[in-house]
Formats: structure tokens, C-alpha cells, sequence
């Protein structure tokens, strides 16, 4: 590990060779609790307060976080889900923009219902970036981190996308080639994480489990919007980027909010470094002062945000121990 902190994860399974020997590893080795609701499949792991829902990409699954949520849990809860037609989803409906925050809504239904007075930080990654700045504003949704989606460069990169996916493997000869075709095309750089994630994207017959090509109708809808979203959101919010070239300069330099650049990454983030986003994420929480419950909200009300620090657990390990 040349002297850099190994994660919780690593601790616990040993550093994975690349021979991919643990690529059946299940859900229940990083989430606590997995239950189908309304033909969704959420997971959860609850441990302290805030609660973060973090939502995956277009032809991802909830496993995409596995590592990430290693990090985070010990000093938050960390909710998932698979979207429509993704992962273990019995949900087969199209993949239009208002299905996808239909469904989210009904996932933060969900989690409110167990934990009325927790607040919560959306995280989306990709897709689950735009779904996340679309979802209505409430004031117990206190947080918005983005992952590597800008509306702008979406759309720019629309043509690239529909040739890059076209000349992908339709089907692999077994999980390790497909973990290989991952790691060797640095779609994820991180050879942990596609050793856990690739598996769950692919169907018994290991052809993809997602017609990513089918999806295409829906693009501009999944984009459009991305951007006001975010701009309008009423509370803390926080930018992650893989390439200093996806997020407008003028942008960069009015920005009143976090942007954090990981160069070393490609475009799964939260998979290739995700100790370093894990400890971004805990800062965000405390230097942005986000209320982690509804006492805390009132708290904030009567001190301002000068006067006002949450009570909330910090990741114990240091940015300079990562980079």
C-alpha cells in the first residue's frame, strides 16, 4: 500500500490479487439489511446520524458503493437501493426521468418511516447524480454531493457514450474476463472494487443485465436539468470531478461550494478512491455545518450558522495520510 492507510474493507478481506479469486463475494458482506420495497431493492447499514442515500449510475447497482460504504459507515448510516431494471430490481418500468424520481421519493419514504427524525445527504453518482438534483426540496434533505455529472459536458459527451458502448463486449466468457475488461480499460481503476461490483452487472449468461444502448431514448431527459437542480438547491452541497476539463471555469471560480478534483480516478470515483471521498464526505458534514437530525435543525435556527457545529461522528483518517 506504499505506507497509504488501508480501508476498512481491506482490513477486514486481505489486498485482493488480481487473480480474482473473491468476485462472488454477496451483498450482506457491506450492507446489514436488504429488503424489497414496492419492487425495489433498498439496503442500508444504520449506525450514527446523518443518513446518506447513495444513488448509482445507469447500469450500476447499489454494490457500486460497497467500498465507499465500508468508510462512511463508521461515521454515518448509509442507505442504497438498485434502480428500476437494475441489480436485484423487480421493477421493470421505462427509465424515463419521472419513474426514476417516482422511485427514489418512494425509497426516501422508506427511510423516513424508520428514521423520522434523521436527516439525510443525497449522494448520486452519474445517472443517480441527475436523479438526485431533480428529487423535490425538503428540509429534512439537508445535503446534495454530485459525482462526476455535469449537465453541460453530458450532453457533449452523448455521441462518445453511444460509440463507447457499442463497441464493448456484449457478453464475456466468465467474471473474471468481464473484472479484467473493467480494470484494464480503467473503467474502474480500482481492482477491489471491480472484483466486488462487475459480478452483480451481469446476468447469468454474463451478458449485461442493462441494455445501456436501449436507454438511449432517455438521455437527454436524464441531463436536462442537472444543472438548475443543483444551482437551486437550498442547502449544503458538494462536487465531486474526475477531469479538470468537466466543470466550466467560470463555474469553477463562482462556485460557493465545494469542488474536489481526483485525477488519479476515472469516471467511478466512489470506486477508485473512495478513502479519499469517505474523508471529503466527513469534512462536508462538519465544515459545512450540516444538521444531522430535526433537534438539530431547530439548533441551527436559534444559533445561525456561525454558532452552530453538528454532533457528528469524523472519519479517522487524515487527507494527508490518503494523497
Amino acid at each position: 500500500m506504499n505506507g497509504k492507510p488501508q480501508s476498512i474493507l481491506q482490513q477486514q478481506l486481505g489486498t485482493l490479487q488480481p487473480n480474482l479469486r473473491n468476485h462472488n463475494l454477496n451483498w450482506n458482506l457491506y450492507y446489514e439489511n436488504l429488503v424489497i420495497f414496492n419492487g425495489t431493492p433498498i439496503y442500508w447499514v444504520m449506525k450514527s446520524e446523518p443518513i446518506i442515500l447513495l444513488i448509482h449510475g445507469a447500469g450500476h447497482c447499489a454494490m457500486t458503493f460497497a467500498l465507499l460504504i465500508q468508510e462512511l459507515k463508521t461515521f454515518c448510516s448509509c442507505f442504497s437501493y438498485d434502480i428500476i431494471s437494475h441489480g436485484l430490481s423487480q421493477r421493470n418500468e421505462t427509465l424515463t426521468m419521472k419513474n426514476l424520481i417516482s422511485e427514489c421519493e418512494s425509497v426516501i419514504e422508506f427511510i423516513r418511516i424508520k428514521n423520522p427524525n434523521t436527516n439525510i445527504i443525497l449522494l448520486g453518482h452519474s445517472l443517480g447524480a441527475a436523479i438526485a438534483s431533480k428529487i423535490k426540496h425538503q428540509s429534512y434533505i439537508r445535503g446534495l454531493i454530485v459525482i462526476d455529472m455535469i449537465e453541460s459536458k453530458a450532453f457533449e459527451s452523448i455521441q462518445i457514450m453511444d460509440y463507447q458502448l457499442r463497441k464493448r463486449p456484449s457478453l464475456f466468457s466468465s467474471y473474471s474476463s468481464a473484472i479484467n475488461y473493467h480494470v484494464y480499460n480503467n473503467l474502474i481503476r480500482n481492482p477491489i472494487s471491480a472484483q466486488i461490483t462487475v459480478p452483480h452487472y451481469l446476468n447469468e449468461n454474463l451478458e449485461w443485465k442493462v441494455d445501456l444502448i436501449g436507454t438511449k431514448q432517455y438521455w437527454e431527459q436524464w441531463f436536462e436539468g442537472i444543472q438548475n437542480g443543483f444551482d437551486t438547491f437550498p442547502y449544503q452541497k458538494m462536487l465531486f470531478i474526475a477531469e479538470s476539463d468537466r466543470i466550466p471555469t467560470d463555474q469553477f471560480l463562482k462556485s460557493r461550494y465545494p469542488i474536489h478534483l481526483f485525477e488519479k480516478s476515472g469516471h467511478n470515483i466512489h470506486e477508485d478512491e473512495p478513502i479519499r471521498m469517505a474523508k471529503h464526505i466527513s469534512d462536508f458534514i462538519y465544515q459545512q455545518r450540516v444538521p444531522i437530525n430535526s433537534c438539530e435543525i431547530e439548533k441551527l435556527k436559534q444559533l445561525g450558522i456561525i454558532g452552530f457545529r453538528p454532533k457528528v461522528l469524523q472519519y479517522k483518517i487524515e487527507l494527508k495520510d490518503i494523497i
